[in-house]
């Protein structure tokens, strides 16, 4: 939307002192033509930005501009900093500061009280129950390696357990649930590689500099609910699982089981090992009543289990 775009498109200028056109309609995934519109409503509303032609033109913004403090609302600035609260774990305490004491700014001193207010009455907590002591010096360095265009080399385990070297040319950082993931141009495979920060080893920022290339950002396509199909399946539950279901899978159909204290509900479940592991998760919590051949299998992958603690 229009009105999302201005502050963007200011931030951007701030930042980037000048831009051209085209950059930003691609950073902001709109036309050309949409971001020359933009930017005249950006002058007709006392902003000065202007544009140069030729080739070291673009568009930029005078350097002794400062905004307004009034051009954010307190809602803005609400959502702000309850956003950076958020990545507290998972970003440098003295940046984090720095950050926080910039936006706070441009709050004018009668609605400081009221902001800081509302931001406590939203948390949102995304570090794990148990924590990865070598999770942030990875991703410290990362961001060091994104900044500055260098490679980074790193020992990789990927999900069956082989083993290899890459050095790799760092484009972007995803968090996904709890986990982090680094897309990146690997130089071993000569391709773009999306790599998983915790299965990393041995990570290094070397001197080498690179020359970016053309990133187009993927979604992690191939995380366990694209492209799956679906069987429908019957559990029988107890309340204690129920919402741990609601959170991965959204609003489900539950209806009381002929046992009182359990629920039945119709699951979307997945053939594959992601599907059984998560069933055998719930251990007695969860009991698999129909389709029959889900069920069979389940009780197979118990009964080896049982072997192991056998010998």
């Amino acid at each position: 939307m229009k009105t999302e775009r201005l502050p963007a498109i200011i931030m951007i200028l701030l930042d980037k002192k000048q831009i051209s056109a085209s950059q930003l309609a691609e950073m902001l995934e709109v036309s050309v033509r949409t971001i020359y519109r933009d930017i005249n409503s950006l002058g007709e509303a006392g902003i000065p930005v202007t544009s140069f032609p030729g080739v070291n033109g673009g568009i930029q913004i005078m350097d002794n501009y400062k905004i307004d403090k009034q051009f954010f609302t307190s809602s803005d600035i609400t959502s702000l900093l309850i956003a950076l609260e958020s990545l507290s774990n998972n970003v440098s305490p003295l940046q984090l500061n720095q950050t926080f004491e910039k936006i706070k700014t441009l709050v004018p001193t009668q609605f400081l009280e009221e902001i800081e207010f509302k931001t406590n009455q939203i948390a949102i907590d995304l570090t794990p129950w148990t924590s990865n002591q070598t999770l942030q010096p990875f991703l410290e360095i990362i961001k060091v390696a994104m900044d500055q265009h260098q490679l980074l080399y790193f020992n990789y385990e990927d999900n069956q357990g082989k083993k290899t070297s890459r050095t790799v040319e760092p484009y972007r950082l995803v968090l996904k649930e709890i986990s982090w993931y680094l897309q990146a141009y690997c130089n071993e495979k000569n391709d773009f590689r999306t790599f998983k920060v915790s299965r990393m080893n041995e990570l290094t920022l070397l001197s080498t500099k690179f020359e970016p290339q053309k990133f187009q950002p993927k979604p992690l396509g191939k995380e366990p609910f694209y492209g799956k199909q679906f069987t429908m399946t019957t559990l029988e539950i107890t309340h204690k699982i129920k919402d741990q279901l609601v959170d991965k899978f959204g609003q489900l159909n539950f209806s009381p089981s002929s046992n009182s204290e359990k629920l039945i509900v119709e699951f979307p479940f997945m053939e594959d090992e992601f599907g059984y592991n998560l069933l055998l998760g719930f251990g007695n919590q969860c009991e698999c009543i129909e389709p029959q051949h889900v069920r069979t299998e389940l009780k197979r992958r118990i009964e080896h289990l049982l072997e192991l603690y056998q010998e």
